[in-house]
Formats: structure tokens, C-alpha cells, sequence
């Protein structure tokens, strides 16, 4: 059986059409067909149902995927052993939330001390899938909504309100939500969801921002030239409290903790880089605890 074709029949798969795995994979959609006709009459079964819309795998097809794609990771990661010099080389495709700064810093880090690893690193609001997406390690803020990935927990982080002292010198340091509420607030908002209500134990309390984004960096602009509260991520605005050129307040109420974690796929066996990386993201997020 041919490896080669194996492997450019699991790119499909993953894929979603020929189109798409041609590019993915820098191989004309006329070798791909190609490998996998020959593949198909190697095995005397049809791997492939093809249509307008794309290809998806038969019955027989999906059976030999899942058996194939995890022997060609392994012997890929046995090549990769034994020609690497003892260096870690290749390739890690990542997901990462936007405007997530942190990360940018630790994915620096990261290269500093692999600097034959390069990167792909995905960012948008939407959560990527896995499988599809061809994504080796994706980082997730907020609860997991789905069992089909292993999750590897790094941290807690906290929200936090602020607001400038010009801020507060203009209108007064509020005490409570309620108080709160009635003075100028800038939001998270996406084009599909705003959710403007605080809750605090049992009290919960509506708010009407003047402003919303879905912008980190617009929030804490709004925040940092006194035009309005705002509720960030504690990391996120450390160095501006730990300046005085933002001011926390109601520490200790309506925070939210949300949990970050890292996932990969539940069926496919991580990687040596995949391992390396996890191992890393553990010991500098470490530091910031």
C-alpha cells in the first residue's frame, strides 16, 4: 500500500474536497485524485464519495480513515525522530481568541526556545473545529461545550471592573452594581450577542453601555482616556493598574472567573510538538500565577 497516498487520502478527508486539501497541502487536485484512484484499486474498494459539493468518505472509507490516520502520525513522528538531529522541527497549526495579548508573548517565548518549530496561529471569535480546521492545539476561554476534545487546563483568570482616576475624579467611585450602572459603561458586544446584566451573588443588575465592541483593545481605550468603565480580564489589564493609570473597582464583587484551557482532538495522538508545547504553555503560564 502506498504511505504516500494514504496520507494525501486522509488530507481530503480532513479537508472536505479536493480544492481544499490541494491547498492545504501544496499538491495539484490532478495528483490527489490521481493517488487516490490508484489507492482505491490497490484496496479493490471505493474510499471517496464525490460530488459537487465535495467528497466524503463511503462507509469503507471512514472505517479505513480512522484505522490509517493514526499509523501515519506515528510513523511521521518516527521519520521526524530519526532525521531531526535531535532537534524539534516542524510545523504547529494553533488557535488562539483575538486580541488574547498574553499568548503572543508566550508564543514568542516559545519560538525563542524552538526556533526550528514554525507556527500557524488562527484568531477569531469563532470556535474552530479541530478535525476540519486542521488544527494541532486550540486555546479556549469560558466553560467546554463539547466532549470530542481532551482538555488540558492552564489557568484561572478573573474579570475585573476599572475605570481612569479622571474617570472617577468626574464622577465619584461607585460602591455598589447599582451605583455603578448609572454612570457611563463601555461593553463587550458582538454582532450576534450582548448580554448587558451584572450578577453578584443574588443581586443582578441591568446596565445600558454607551459604547460596545467587540474589541479588547477599543474597551481599554475607552477606559484608559476617562470615557467609561469597563470589565477586562485581570491579566489583561495588570500593567495599567499596576501603573495607577487604571483604578479596580467593587474588588471582590460580580467577578467572573473564567477558566482557560488548551484542547486537541480526542482521536488523534498527540504529537512530539503537540507534547512540547502543552509542556510549555504549563511552565509560563506557572509564572504568572
Amino acid at each position: 500500500m502506498d504511505f504516500n497516498a494514504t496520507k494525501l487520502f486522509i488530507a481530503v478527508v480532513n479537508a472536505g474536497s479536493f480544492s481544499a486539501a490541494s491547498e492545504r497541502m501544496g499538491v495539484p487536485i490532478s495528483t490527489l485524485s490521481r493517488k487516490i484512484n490508484e489507492l482505491e484499486q490497490a484496496l479493490h474498494v471505493q474510499l471517496l464519495d464525490r460530488s459537487r459539493q465535495g467528497v466524503k468518505p463511503t462507509h469503507r472509507g471512514q472505517q479505513f480513515f480512522e484505522q490509517a490516520r493514526l499509523g501515519v502520525e506515528l510513523l511521521e513522528e518516527a521519520q521526524k525522530s530519526v532525521t531531526s538531529a535531535h532537534t524539534l522541527q516542524g510545523k504547529l497549526r494553533l488557535s488562539v481568541p483575538p486580541e488574547f495579548s498574553l499568548w503572543w508573548d508566550l508564543l514568542i517565548a516559545f519560538q525563542q526556545r524552538y526556533p526550528d518549530i514554525t507556527l500557524f496561529c488562527h484568531s477569531s471569535e469563532r470556535v474552530v473545529d479541530l478535525f476540519e480546521d486542521g488544527i494541532d492545539v486550540a486555546l479556549r476561554m469560558g466553560e467546554l461545550k463539547t466532549d470530542d476534545v481532551i482538555a488540558k487546563p492552564v489557568m484561572n483568570m478573573e474579570t475585573v471592573f476599572v475605570a481612569s482616576p479622571a474617570f472617577l475624579a468626574r464622577h465619584g467611585t461607585p460602591k455598589t452594581l447599582a451605583e455603578m450602572a448609572r454612570l457611563p459603561i463601555v461593553a463587550w458586544e458582538t454582532l450576534n450577542r450582548g448580554f448587558f446584566e451584572w450578577n453578584a451573588e443574588a443581586e443582578k443588575v441591568k446596565y445600558a453601555p454607551f459604547f460596545t465592541t467587540n474589541n479588547v483593545q477599543g474597551l481599554l481605550h475607552y477606559a484608559l482616556q476617562g470615557m467609561g468603565i469597563a470589565k477586562l480580564l485581570n491579566i489583561s489589564v495588570r500593567p495599567w493598574l499596576e501603573s495607577g493609570e487604571l483604578i479596580q473597582l467593587l474588588p471582590g464583587i460580580a467577578t467572573q472567573s473564567l477558566p482557560l484551557h488548551l484542547v486537541y482532538a480526542r482521536h488523534k495522538h498527540p504529537s512530539t510538538l503537540v507534547r512540547v508545547y502543552l509542556d510549555f504553555c504549563t511552565e509560563w503560564t506557572e509564572k504568572l500565577k
